[in-house]
């Protein structure tokens, strides 16, 4: 009898949302990661038949999360004020691959939360809330294999293993790699 391979690859199975040290295992039906886009200008120097786009560094950092529960921990964490854009929001999930393996994945970042948009109050029914951040410094690891960081206060930008930032944190005299979470 064949063995069943799952046709789709790295399909992610589960997770949970952490603010801080708590987990909301059980109350985040959804979250959206971070994504991640890069700047980029047009250029057309002299003598150049069209235009070729230029990467000038990571675009503004979003995501947002939804849990089942009006909670206290994200009220409190709104962002107004010192302090309210380095809160620690975490994602930690798994992912089953093709042959059958399961793989760890999480993202680690420090954040603004943005907005809190409650969902409409209904007696019997649970409330939603839907919270929006933008992260100062992303990280992502898979299989305990750092893919990325992005540490916008410390211009840290490693992508795929590789710090793409690193020279040039060197001649502006700025120190090391900050991946305190």
């Amino acid at each position: 009898m064949p063995t069943t391979t799952l046709r789709d690859s790295n399909i992610l199975q589960d997770f949970t949302v952490w603010i801080g040290d708590n987990g909301k295992i059980g109350e985040a039906p959804n979250f959206q990661p971070p994504e991640i886009n890069i700047n980029t200008e047009e250029f057309r120097g002299g003598g150049m038949d069209g235009t070729i786009e230029i990467p000038m560094g990571v675009e503004k950092i979003e995501f947002d999360f939804e849990l089942h529960t009006w909670d206290v921990d994200v009220w409190n964490n709104l962002g107004y004020g010192p302090g309210s854009i380095d809160v620690p929001v975490k994602f930690y999930g798994y992912m089953l691959t093709p042959g059958g393996a399961e793989k760890g994945v999480q993202i680690y970042t420090r954040s603004l939360i943005k907005s809190i948009k409650p969902s409409k109050v209904e007696p019997g029914k649970k409330v939603t809330l839907s919270v929006h951040l933008v992260a100062n410094y992303y990280r992502q690891v898979v299989d305990g294999r750092k893919v990325t960081e992005i540490d916008v206060f410390n211009k840290v930008t490693i992508i795929g293993g590789e710090d793409k930032t690193a020279r040039a944190r060197t001649l502006l005299g700025i120190g090391g790699i900050s991946s305190s979470l």
